[in-house]
C-alpha cells in the first residue's frame, strides 16, 4: 500500500512540474499588438494589396504612412526635422540593436538602417550601456531590473505611449501591460500633457536631439534637432519641451543626442549629424517584421 501511495505521489509531482512551467509562461507572456489603424484619418493608409509609394520626403503603404518636414526654429537658432508617422500596429515601430545583438560593438546607422530593411530610421538610447533597467525590444523582455536614477519610457502592445519620471515607475505593475518597447535615456519632454519648464539634468543645455513623440495609439512622430553648428545651435531641455507640445503630442521623450543625434531615411541621413554623427548601439525605426 506504501509503495502504490508512493508511486501515485510521484506521479503527481512530475505532472506539477510539467504543468506549472506553463502556467508561469502564460502569466508573463506579453500580449500581441493590436491593429490600430481605426485611429488614423481616413486616407493615411493605402489599400490592401496596393503598392508603396515613395517619395523624397514621404512614404505609404497599407500599414504605414510617413511625412518629413523641415522647421526653423529662431528662438533656438536650430534646424529641426519631424517625421509625422502612423503605423496600423506597433509591429512596425521596431527597435534594432547593433550587430543584432544585445551588447554588442557600436554599428553605423547606415548599416543597422539596412539590415534591418528600415525605411526611417532614428538614434535610439543606450540601455546596453547600462547595468539596470528594464529593457524591452519588439515586444520580447531582455531585462527586468529597475533603474531609480533614470526617467522610462514605454510603448505598448496596443499603440500607447506613457513616460514615469524617477523612482514613479515599479517594474512589477507594469510588465503585465503589453510592453513592445522600454526607452531608459530620457528625461520625458512632457509632464501630463503639458510643457516642462524647468530640468535639473546634465544634459539640459543646448544640444543635437532625438526625440520620440506621441499624438494618440498608432500616430507618433521621430524628431531630430540639429546642433553644435554655427548653421543649428540645438535646443535645451525646455526649448525641446515647448517645441513638441506645440506639435500637439500627449508624450514626448528624449533619445540619445549629441553626435548620436541622427535620422535616417530611404537610403540617407536626412539632417547635418555633427561631425558625421557616430557609431551607435540601437535605433528605433519603421519597417517590416522579418519573415
Amino acid at each position: 500500500m506504501r509503495i502504490k501511495t508512493l508511486r501515485v505521489t510521484l506521479l503527481l509531482a512530475l505532472v506539477m512540474v510539467l504543468i506549472i512551467p506553463n502556467v508561469r509562461m502564460e502569466e508573463i507572456a506579453q500580449p500581441q499588438p493590436l491593429d490600430i489603424r481605426e485611429t488614423a484619418p481616413e486616407g493615411t493608409f493605402l489599400n490592401p494589396g496596393e503598392a508603396p509609394v515613395l517619395t523624397e520626403t514621404s512614404y505609404k503603404s497599407p500599414e504605414i504612412s510617413i511625412s518629413i518636414e523641415t522647421y526653423r526654429d529662431e528662438k533656438s537658432r536650430s534646424n529641426i526635422y519631424v517625421a509625422d508617422i502612423y503605423v496600423s500596429s506597433v509591429l512596425y515601430l521596431r527597435r534594432a540593436m547593433s550587430n543584432n545583438k544585445w551588447k554588442a560593438s557600436t554599428q553605423r546607422m547606415d548599416i543597422m538602417a539596412k539590415n534591418n530593411k528600415a525605411i526611417l530610421a532614428m538614434t535610439g538610447d543606450y540601455s546596453s550601456l547600462l547595468d539596470v533597467g528594464l529593457v524591452a525590444f519588439n515586444g520580447d523582455i531582455i531585462r527586468k531590473s529597475a533603474n531609480q536614477a533614470r526617467e522610462n519610457a514605454l510603448i505598448l502592445t496596443d499603440g500607447r505611449m506613457v513616460t514615469y519620471a524617477r523612482k514613479e515607475m515599479k517594474v512589477s505593475e507594469v510588465l503585465d501591460d503589453g510592453i513592445w518597447h522600454s526607452f531608459l535615456f530620457g528625461p520625458a519632454l512632457l509632464r501630463d500633457g503639458q510643457p516642462i519648464e524647468k530640468f535639473v539634468d546634465k544634459i539640459r543645455v543646448a544640444n543635437p536631439r532625438s526625440i520620440l513623440g506621441y499624438y494618440e495609439p498608432g500616430h507618433y512622430c521621430f524628431v531630430l534637432v540639429d546642433g553644435r553648428s554655427g548653421k543649428s545651435r540645438g535646443m535645451t531641455l525646455t526649448q525641446a519641451s515647448k517645441f513638441m507640445f506645440d506639435l500637439g503630442c500627449k508624450e514626448a521623450y528624449n533619445l540619445d543626442g549629441g553626435q548620436s543625434a541622427m535620422l535616417w531615411f530611404n537610403g540617407k541621413l536626412v539632417n547635418a549629424a555633427y561631425k558625421g554623427g557616430r557609431p551607435l548601439k540601437d535605433i528605433v525605426y519603421i519597417g517590416y517584421p522579418a519573415e
